[in-house]
Parts: structure tokens; C-alpha cells; sequence
């Protein structure tokens, strides 16, 4: 097989891979948003390719799903080109797309989200919908070592890691989608601690209200070779998971 991406594959392609054994599908979970002033707007939903990619190489038999690509971004609204879908219209697509797959005989669906606004919503769907399939097991693996030990071997400090468009996440994308960064427009954002009432005030004024350039780290010194250490960790923090969690 030349991919593991089902949007680069025909109908017969996948319908021949099922019958090899790949019945298991990564569905990457995105976003539409602003990511500050030196990345584009589609890097969550961008992101989610070569690590859902490098996940179904490492497991077998996987194939990664059309990511979604508009998730639950109303606290960056603020900043245009954002795309925010309601949150009824978020859980009934993530339950179509489960749907379809099913359908088509997957047996293990993998949800794999690359945007935190997304993840009360998706942990509601595995609550309410996710039991509710006969023989097929999904799964909402999350990551929680990932960022810790990239702040330590790279002696980043959280602050500037940052968790939206910081030294983190610019290095992810400076790895993977170099011609989508400008570090000349890179800038610092807000590196202080992120507390509940900081949180509360994102979700109730918007993230401008804490940072107005829409960063939450420092963009500044990124660099391809960190993005491409994370992109490894990531996926293979994601593999031990999934192992623990499904047969394939």
C-alpha cells in the first residue's frame, strides 16, 4: 500500500485493504482557528495527518479517516478566519462519521483530537453514543506525558511551550508544514501560568482577552528539529495506549 490515508485511496483500495485485515480506522478530530499571527489557520486540523499517519504505521492493518476539520472554536472568534461549529452540530458529524465506518465494517475507531476545545464534546459522545455499536470498539486514547517530557529534553519551559501556537506547536508545524509558518511574524504571547480563572475567561471573553496576538506561549526559536522529536513522541505515547486499550 502506497498510503494509509483514505482520502488518497479509491473505493477499491480500501475495499481491498478491509479484506486484508485493516479494520481499524484513526478519525483525526481538528479545527478551524486563528494559531497567532506566523501560522496558518488550519494547523490543528493540519497536525492531526502526520501523527494519526504515524500511529496506523506503527499499529498495522490502520487506516486514518478524512480528518474533521471544524471543531468547537467559539473562544477564538474574536480573530477572523476561525470556524466554529455549534456544539449539537459537532457530536451529530463525529456520529455520522463513526457511522459510515461502521457500515463499512471497521471493527476499532480510533479518535484522535488535536484541539482541546474539542475534548468535553468528544468525552460526551463516548459517554452517550460510543457503547451504543454492536461489535465495534472506539476508543478516545489522550495523550498526558507528551508535553511534559518534551519541556524537559528540550529545557523549554511550559510557559514558552505553550499550549496553542507556541515554541510546541510551531516546531509541530515547522516540522511537518514549514511553507505554512512565519517565523518572521513569530511572536511572544501570554507564558504565565494558565489558571482556572484564566480558563474561565477564554470561555466566557475569549482567548484575546489573555492574549491579544492569540498566542499562549512564545513562538519565538522554534525550530523543525523539536516539532519533529514531539511528532515521534506523540505517536508513540498514542501507540502504548491504543495497545492497552484494543486487540488488533
Amino acid at each position: 500500500m502506497k498510503t494509509v490515508l483514505m482520502e488518497e485511496m479509491s473505493w477499491r483500495q480500501i475495499k481491498a485493504a478491509m479484506s486484508q485485515g485493516y479494520k481499524t480506522v484513526i478519525i483525526p478530530i481538528g479545527s478551524i482557528e486563528q494559531h497567532g499571527p506566523h501560522l496558518a489557520v488550519g494547523t490543528d486540523y493540519l497536525l492531526g495527518y502526520p501523527i494519526a499517519r504515524e500511529v496506523a504505521l506503527r499499529l498495522g492493518k490502520t487506516l486514518v479517516a478524512p480528518t474533521i476539520r471544524p471543531g468547537l472554536s467559539e473562544h477564538h472568534m474574536h480573530f477572523p478566519g476561525t470556524v466554529t461549529l455549534r456544539p449539537e452540530t459537532f457530536m451529530m458529524v463525529m456520529e455520522d462519521y463513526v457511522s459510515c465506518y461502521v457500515r463499512h465494517g471497521f471493527t476499532n475507531i480510533i479518535l484522535i483530537n488535536t484541539h482541546g476545545g474539542n475534548t468535553i464534546s468528544i468525552k460526551k459522545f463516548m459517554d452517550e453514543k460510543a457503547a451504543g455499536y454492536e461489535n465495534v470498539t472506539i476508543i478516545f486514547p489522550q495523550t498526558v506525558k507528551t508535553a511534559a517530557l518534551s519541556c524537559e529534553e528540550e529545557n523549554v519551559p511550559k510557559g514558552i511551550s505553550g499550549s496553542h501556537s507556541g515554541h510546541m506547536e510551531s516546531s509541530l508545524m515547522l516540522a511537518f508544514y514549514p511553507h505554512l509558518v512565519d517565523m518572521d511574524a513569530a511572536e511572544e504571547g501570554y507564558t504565565g501560568e494558565f489558571t482556572e480563572e484564566l480558563r474561565t475567561i477564554m470561555n466566557t471573553q475569549g482567548i484575546h482577552a489573555i492574549t491579544p496576538n492569540g498566542i499562549l506561549g512564545d513562538a519565538r526559536g522554534a525550530h523543525a528539529a523539536r516539532g519533529i522529536r514531539d511528532g515521534v513522541r506523540s505517536a508513540t505515547e498514542y501507540v502504548e495506549i491504543i495497545k492497552e486499550l484494543i486487540t488488533l
